[in-house]
């Protein structure tokens, strides 16, 4: 199998020396301002974007692209971006700039890095920020498993992370938009047992290398080479009678609905678009 390649994604790439820091003062009067509802976010790192800035923008519009027809079905509510304030999230960017360092000279220059999202539970995902990745083999947005992994969402193809997301007490939903260092990628089919890469060449998995909409991390490298960059919380009505982690049936959703679901996993969104967040 032949690596991966970088063709038709959507970038969002954040230039590193121009995530601020903010002191704990700065960070607790930004706290005091929120909803209850975002309280575990905010006190686990993330700070809220004005929705008039260019980083909530850039944000807002990929995620929007990628739940194509349904996107004006989708209404945002807030975005939270990882402020990496505290010793621990300094410490974890810090790891995934070195990791990304040796990626790039263990590929000869490309560590074939890209942003994705993973939808969650708000349980888990405070579990994420508070501790790291842990849940192995959640399914895909469809249904369907590819390997012992960490299942992520390509760039363009949020929907599927959407799916895979479950409706909290406020009625909210809540993707995370992750970076994520790929190395060499090789193909994972549907249903595969496979646990680690088929060979040392390779570093993660990808369920189609042509047409990507799902990546595979595997264990050993989940916590190392994942970067939390934002989460996005909104609300999807047509969803919202679900916690299901499958394409949701007809007593949940209208047809016309359940039709453009299931068009965008029949035929992946494709785009040339390039966003980028500063």
């Amino acid at each position: 199998m032949e690596p991966g390649n970088n063709e038709d994604q959507v970038t969002i790439d954040i230039n590193y020396n121009e995530i601020p820091e903010a002191d704990d003062s700065i960070t607790n009067e930004r706290n005091s301002g929120l909803d209850a509802q975002f309280r575990f976010f905010a006190d686990n790192g993330m700070v809220r974007t004005d929705d008039a800035s260019n980083n909530y923008n850039a944000v807002k519009n990929s995620f929007l692209f990628g739940m194509g027809s349904l996107a004006d079905e989708t209404k945002i509510v807030g975005i939270h971006k990882n402020l990496n304030s505290s010793l621990t999230g300094k410490a974890r960017l810090s790891s995934f700039k070195i990791f990304q360092d040796a990626m790039t000279r263990k590929c000869g220059g490309d560590a074939n890095v890209r942003y994705v999202w993973y939808g969650a539970a708000r349980d888990e995902i405070r579990e994420i920020l508070c501790h790291g990745f842990s849940r192995l083999g959640k399914a895909a947005g469809n249904g369907e498993t590819y390997g012992h992994g960490l299942h992520l969402s390509d760039a363009k193809f949020s929907m599927d992370s959407v799916l895979a997301s479950e409706m909290d007490g406020d009625g909210l939903r809540h993707v995370v938009l992750c970076r994520v260092i790929l190395g060499r990628i090789e193909t994972v089919p549907a249903g595969s047992q496979q646990f680690q890469p088929s060979v040392k060449d390779y570093d993660s998995g990808v369920d189609n290398l042509a047409a990507p909409s799902r990546y595979i991390v595997w264990s050993c490298s989940m916590n190392s080479h994942i970067y939390i960059s934002h989460i996005v919380s909104f609300r999807f009505p047509f969803y919202e009678g679900s916690t299901s982690t499958s394409v949701p049936n007809s007593s949940l959703l209208r047809v016309s609905t359940i039709i453009k679901i299931l068009s965008m996993f029949l035929d992946p969104l494709k785009s040339d678009s390039h966003l980028r967040v500063r």
